[in-house]
């Protein structure tokens, strides 16, 4: 019976304590990560990397400054009509270590017709001094030669972090 109790006991920790990375989280990573990219700024954007964060793409790797000021560069003067949201497959962490896996769809309304663009992503987090930051970001559009379309994620629901 006490061995039923301690197991209940730690798997409630365990599942609050998942929840509380997960709300941080959300509020240090996926909430500013949302409002800087739409609003296409670029030191904020920065700001929820570590120093010597990798971006991966097919084909490519940026480390630290070489993203950083491809960011900065990228941002700077734009002006786009678009959101972005997000819906998650994989949300692990074990206390200043955090990794997740979903998909984003960004929404450009600058035309008539809205246009979508879907993906997939694999997040790596640290905290780092108390604060979480994005330590490796990797997506694609595609997986195992097939295309991520968005009807391929009709039934998924995408959150947008406010």
């Amino acid at each position: 019976m006490k061995t039923l109790i301690a197991a209940s006991l730690l798997f409630i920790t365990s599942s609050l304590y998942a929840q509380s990375a997960q709300d941080e989280i959300d509020q240090q990573i996926w909430t500013p990560f949302t409002k800087a990219w739409e609003a296409n700024d670029g030191e904020a954007f920065n700001a929820i990397h570590s120093d010597d964060v990798w971006r991966i793409n097919p084909g490519r790797l940026l480390v630290g400054n070489e993203y950083k000021s491809r960011n900065a560069e990228n941002m700077q003067g734009q002006i786009r009509a678009r959101i972005i949201e997000f819906t998650f497959e994989t949300r692990t962490s074990n206390g200043n270590n955090a990794y997740e896996v979903g998909y984003y769809r960004i929404t450009d309304s600058s035309q008539e017709e809205p246009r979508y663009f879907v993906g997939r992503f694999h997040v790596a987090m640290k905290k780092i001094d108390g604060i979480w930051k994005i330590i490796q970001d990797w997506d694609t559009g595609e997986i195992n030669g097939e295309k991520i379309t968005p009807e391929s994620l009709v039934k998924r629901e995408f959150i947008h972090f406010e």
